[in-house]
């Protein structure tokens, strides 16, 4: 049999259903589209006069313009100063294509470079863009990347895993059903009791802060500025350390954060099961009893923050007030709250409806609060020891 027609149609279906949501989508937020139009060319900027991009700061939309022919121009929509999207009238970001080798870019257009250190140094953020429409149309948005924002380095251990619940208890079965008239007339069957319901587990413990090791030097930036080299080592993982550059002359700072990490919430006791109800008769049957809920699980214990060395050259005793250590305890968990009781079973009328079961007990320990951290570790250590394989770049 000849699947090629097959396939065709299959493919014909898609590309109808795809254009089907485009157009839903446009017609929804109020966007245009750039299909079927004579584009001559495209313009490309970050959104709101943006002139530079920060390495591991806030996000810059980026905002294209498509020339056309016999009509005004039209531009990518964009976030206000009041963080509303103005998306009627203009294009769907779906409109284009983006390229770059070092930042991320959204589907709402938002670009964010990660500071990677030295890999950043002297570079640009260069992003492509080419229309999904008229792919032969590309322009280039270069950024100059500064590093004047702040950093928080996580070192925080992680949080204890949460009880599992308990399970359900499970429902009596229903009383048999007899004939309630004449010689026929027979006991209705008695509902059974409901189980209790299955305790909370008990939560886990978190995990200690990480050992960190900060080294810090003071560097000429690629414009003869004053940058600071940071590296990161963590001896409680594996991987290379983490590198980050920052300028303090635009205000700088890091934050670094070596918090234990919190207990689980221990697991929540199972309801009780229902009580069966009583069967028809005469006379008729009672109701079972419903279970008691289960109780719940203890809170797992908080874990102590870390360690952090902070080394640096003794010239530049600056250096050590750029940085802020976080490393507290982790918090106790919450213990797990109990099951709720099962109902008793219906009955009919001159028999007696079950008895509800008791509410179970809630967990009957909060895990334990863990120990802040020792303060931090600052030891002075020449420049050109923390950092021997810089090459050409030169230490202050």
């Amino acid at each position: 049999m000849n699947r090629f027609p097959k396939m065709m149609l299959l493919l014909t279906f898609l590309a109808w259903q795809a254009a089907g949501c485009a157009w839903l989508k446009r017609s929804i937020e109020g966007t245009e589209t750039l299909e079927d139009q004579k584009v001559t060319g495209l313009e490309f900027r970050a959104a709101g006069g943006v002139t530079e991009i920060c390495a591991g700061g806030a996000p810059v939309q980026l905002q294209v313009t498509a020339t056309i022919e016999g009509q005004p121009a039209k531009s990518t929509w964009f976030f206000g100063p009041d963080g509303k999207a103005t998306k009627k009238g203009h294009l769907s970001f779906d409109e284009f294509s983006f390229n770059s080798g070092l930042g991320q870019i959204g589907q709402d257009g938002m670009l964010q470079v990660p500071n990677l250190g030295l890999a950043l140094l002297g570079r640009a953020a260069e992003v492509e863009v080419s229309s999904e429409y008229h792919p032969g149309l590309q322009a280039l948005l270069k950024l100059p990347i500064h590093f004047g924002c702040s950093q928080v380095v996580i070192g925080s251990g992680a949080g204890g895993r949460g009880g599992t619940s308990g399970n359900a208890g499970r429902s009596g079965s229903h009383g048999r059903g007899e004939s309630s008239s004449g010689s026929y007339a027979k006991p209705g069957g008695d509902g059974q009791n409901g189980e209790r319901g299955g305790p909370g587990g008990h939560a886990g413990d978190g995990e200690p802060g990480h050992n960190l090791t900060v080294d810090l030097a003071k560097i000429h930036g690629p414009k003869g500025e004053e940058l600071v080299l940071v590296r990161i080592s963590d001896s409680s993982r594996d991987g290379d350390p983490q590198s980050l550059i920052l300028d303090p002359s635009r205000g700088a700072k890091l934050l670094i954060k070596a918090n234990g990490g919190a207990g689980g919430r221990g697991g929540q006791g199972g309801t009780g099961g229902y009580g069966g109800s009583g069967g028809t008769g005469s006379p008729p049957g009672n109701g079972g009893n419903g279970g008691d809920g289960g109780d719940g699980g203890d809170g797992g214990n908080g874990s102590d923050g870390g360690q952090v060395t902070i080394r640096h050259d003794a010239r530049h005793l600056d250096l050590a007030q750029m940085i802020e250590v976080e490393n507290r305890g982790g918090p106790g968990g919450q213990a797990g709250s109990a099951g709720s009781a099962g109902s008793g079973g219906n009955c009919n009328s001159g028999a007696q409806q079950g008895h509800r079961g008791q509410r179970g007990r809630d967990g009957q320990r909060r895990g334990r609060d863990g120990q802040d951290g020792p303060p931090a570790i600052f030891q002075h250590v020449p420049a050109n020891q923390l950092f021997p394989d810089l090459g050409d770049l030169k230490l202050l």
